[in-house]
């Protein structure tokens, strides 16, 4: 007797299908006790390396350096924030110079800006990612930091020079950072 070309009424391509799953089924089940056993000879006994080992001190570093570099980054935006923050307050008394004063008052609205994106406080997220997304484009935040530089610097005063320089050193920075560092 001949056996029947569909089992359980079933299409070809549906057994063909299933067939074939089984049979990925096994090769990822082969692939994956390959590298159980990989694992298991790399890692030694009871979770100790073995000698032959050899583990890279840059893949290492690399991961290790993330959060040193992200909070040495956060750290540096805040400290500029403040220097920007307190050279615009200095200059917002400057009562014979209008341009001056309407320049520290950005200056003190940048650097609040900064403080609030930088502390992270849940309730001010949202709201500074849909107002102020740029701040997320290494090259627009870049550009930002360029013109609060050129603010602070038309302070004229040895504390909007320092702050100019700082937030010019952390323009290149947060660019660096943000390109090499995604997410």
């Amino acid at each position: 007797m001949e056996e029947p070309l569909l089992h359980d009424d079933q299409p070809s391509w549906v057994t063909l299908a299933n067939e074939e799953a089984e049979a990925g089924n096994q090769h990822r089940d082969a692939g994956f006790r390959e590298a159980s056993q990989i694992w298991a000879q790399e890692s030694g006994v009871g979770g100790v390396a073995s000698p032959s080992r050899k583990s890279s001190p840059s893949a290492a570093g690399g991961e290790a350096d993330l959060p040193k570099i992200v909070l040495f980054m956060r750290l540096g935006n805040l400290a500029a924030a403040g220097l920007l923050i307190f050279g615009s307050v200095g200059n917002v008394t400057n009562v014979f110079s209008l341009s001056k004063m309407v320049l520290a008052g950005y200056g003190i609205c940048f650097g609040l800006l900064i403080c609030c994106l930088e502390i992270n406080l849940s309730f001010l997220r949202h709201p500074i990612a849909s107002n102020f997304g740029f701040l997320y484009n290494p090259f627009l935040r870049m550009m930002f930091y360029l013109l609060m530089a050129m603010v602070t610097w038309t302070f004229e005063t040895i504390l909007g020079e320092i702050s100019s320089i700082v937030l010019l050193t952390l323009a290149v920075f947060n660019t660096y950072v943000m390109c090499w560092y995604p997410g």
